[in-house]
Formats: C-alpha cells, structure tokens, sequence
C-alpha cells in the first residue's frame, strides 16, 4: 500500500513566498493557526486578509488552502482562482489552484494549468512538486505510462529526492509492477528515514511479493528485504505493528530465534493483542520450547480472538497437547477448531492410550518389586531364585519396550 497523498504547505512558499505579503495581526495569527492545524480558526484571518489587501494574492492563497483542508473544494477554487489570477508567476498559486481542480476530479485541467507553468523557471524544488502533481493527474486520466515516464526522466536529474520516489511508486502500483514499488518506496525510507509510512508501505510489499514468488530462493531474497526494512523500522520506531513485521520476516528467512525475540516485543507492547500472542506461540513450537509455547498460546486464547484466529489457536494447541498424550485437552482443542473428525480419532485413542498407561504403570511397579527381591535372593546366596526372579524381570522389560514402543509410534503420528 502506498502512502496516500496528503495536503501540506510547502516550507519554501510559507517561508519565501508568502512573507513577502503585508505584515499584520491577521496574517499572523492565520499562519500560526495554520501551521497548527486549526484551519477554520484560520479561515477568518484569512478572510479579514483579503478584505483588507484585496489585491494581493498571498491571502487568497492561503485562504484557499484552509478551505482545502476543510474539504471545501468549491469554495477554495474559487479563492486560488483569484491568487493565480493576481499572482500568475507564483509556481504556488499555480499548484495550489491544481489540486483544487484535482479533488473535485478536473483532473485534465489541473494538468493543463500545470503544464503552462515555465517549467526551466522553477526551483529543484517546485520542478518536483509539480511533476508529482502531473503525474497524480496522469495517472487519473488512466495514463499510467507517462505517469512513470515523467517521474524517471525526473528522477534522473533528482535522483535523492524522496517525495518523487514516492510519487513513482504510487505510478508503479497503478502499472502493477511490485517489484519497482518495493524498490522506490525502500529508496524513500532511506532518504528519509522518519518517513515510517514508506518503511511499512515497502516492507508490506516485501512480504507480500515473498508470499507470491513460487520460488525458494527468490521468496528468501524478499524475505531478506522485508527483515532488513521491518528491523530498521522497529529498531528508530518501536512499537506493535512494527515488531509484528520484524517477526513475520524473520519466519520467512527462517530466523527462529529472531522472529521469537521481535514477536515477544510486540506481546509486550500489545498483551492484549492476541495475534502477535499466535504467532509467538506458534514461533515457540517450532523451536521446540512447547511449555512456553502452550502458555502463550493460551494466553492469546484468552484475549477474545476474532473467530479465524481462534480456530489457529485452537489447532495449533490440538497438535502441541496431542503431541504431549494429553489427549482429552487436544480433542477439545481440535473440536473447537471445527476438525471433528480428527477430535474423534483421539478420543478413541485416549481409551486405549489410558489402558496402555496403566498396564505400563504395572509393568514398571513388577519390575521395580522384583529387582529389590533379586538382591534379597542374591543377599541370601540363592543363585537359582536370583535366575528365576531375573527372566520375569526381562519378560516385564520385554512387555515394558513393546509398550514405550508403541506409544512412541502414537506419539509421532499426533506430532506431524
């Protein structure tokens, strides 16, 4: 998922541009109210602006802006037509009048505006703003193509710019081709290493194109990236979803240990969240530490999990306590997970398995009594009782590995 496109000042026309504009108490506290996100305090600054410099663009720019935020489309177009208007060499006015257009869907007049702009004129800085706003209309108008044309030939020439990475990998998804949005959004997170959204948007994307390679190595080479972004991302920002990412990726690389650690993290920071509790428990099992993982996995059971997740948690504690011959709590288990046929197997094989217990219980209680009585008998110098007592000690051995024998096999058929 791509970071959607969001409304925001550029610091150069505030900084540059605007403070050219008369200096009063309204402006002020407009701009300050702004920068806070306060539009509709602001809008009445703006307002007393305007009607008190009725020829100067800045105000109605402003304004403009403020009703933009407001998602009053109507009636901000009408202000930034007046700013362009006044203001017709400010790449601002031009830009701002654009995406008035582009919310209420005037997509191939906002790109016309754009286009008469003098473009050799413009700083580094508005020539990738406005190519990003061309490329958004492109893309509305199905031009998916020269969306991405566009945005490379501008890259070429501001290769570490990382709001056009961005911009270049919305036109990639639109193109479906994931691998190019992968590649451009981890480009925007290492420019711009608090930008969490693009961090996510390509670790998301990692895993994602992991899960559909078809192939072992090339599903790793993913898994590796989504590991390498998820750990940056949980290392500068911890916190839940980012540790859930971290974890997830390091299952795809196999990194057991690793994923235990980053999964804990996320159980720490969200107990009450049952998911990270599944996948930790689960994590746990394939590492062999079943107790902690049955602990876990009860624990997530006990966070009120939605209805598919229960039935994994469910599952997954069916196979560890069969694995374990607790046979009785693993058919509960398996029967909450709807798998009534495989609850009924082990219901049938407890009765069984509780009578092999017994009689193994028996067997080991003889052959204890009779290894006392062989070194009584041998105490007392009787060689032929010692002989006769030691063959019904062998054939209750004999009986004892038959039995340990067979609930091995049992064993090892419930743990596949």
């Amino acid at each position: 998922m791509i970071p959607s496109y969001r409304l925001v000042v550029a610091t150069l026309a505030v900084a540059v541009a605007l403070a050219a504009g008369p200096a009063n108490a309204d402006w002020g506290a407009g701009l300050e109210l702004y920068n806070q996100g306060r539009f509709a305090d602001a809008v009445e600054h703006f307002r007393a602006v305007v009607k008190s410099n009725p020829h100067w663009p800045g105000g109605y720019l402003m304004l403009g802006r403020c009703q933009l935020a407001l998602e009053q489309y109507s009636e901000a177009l009408e202000n930034l037509q007046v700013a362009a208007e006044l203001g017709p060499d400010d790449p601002a006015n031009a830009a701002t009048l654009s995406r008035a257009l582009m919310a209420l869907g005037r997509h191939t007049e906002a790109r016309e505006l754009l286009e008469g702009l003098d473009f050799e004129k413009l700083s580094p800085a508005w020539k990738a703003e406005v190519v990003r706003m061309l490329a958004r209309c492109l893309l509305a108008e199905d031009r998916t193509a020269d969306a991405v044309a566009l945005l490379e030939t501008r890259l070429a020439d501001d290769p570490d710019n990382a709001a056009l990475h961005r911009a270049i990998a919305r036109a990639y998804q639109a193109a479906d081709d994931r691998v190019a949005v992968l590649d451009h959004l981890a480009r925007a997170f290492a420019l711009d290493p608090g930008d969490h959204a693009s961090g996510r948007a390509a670790a998301t994307t990692a895993l994602a194109l992991a899960a559909a390679a078809g192939d072992d190595d090339l599903a790793a080479v993913f898994y590796g990236r989504a590991l390498e972004l998820a750990t940056e991302l949980a290392t500068a920002a911890p916190g839940y979803e980012h540790a859930l990412f971290a974890g997830e990726a390091a299952l795809g690389t196999h990194q057991l240990e690793i994923a235990a650690d980053w999964f804990a993290a996320a159980v720490k920071d969200r107990p009450q969240e049952p998911e990270a509790g599944f996948y930790l428990g689960r994590t746990l099992a394939a590492l062999d530490r079943n107790d902690e993982a049955i602990a876990q996995l009860r624990a997530a059971l006990g966070a009120a999990p939605e209805d598919e997740l229960a039935v994994r948690i469910h599952d997954e504690l069916g196979q560890l306590l069969a694995c374990r011959l607790e046979l009785p709590e693993a058919a509960r288990h398996y029967r909450a997970a709807g798998d009534n046929e495989r609850a009924d197997r082990i219901d049938e094989l407890s009765a069984s398995f509780n009578e092999a217990l017994g009689r193994l219980a028996t067997l080991r209680s003889d052959a204890s009594e009779m290894a006392q009585m062989e070194a009584r008998l041998e105490g007392l110098g009787d060689a032929d009782g010692v002989a006769a007592v030691a063959r019904l000690r062998e054939a209750r051995g004999r009986e004892i590995a038959a039995i340990e024998g067979n609930l091995a096999e049992v064993r090892a058929a419930l743990c596949q």
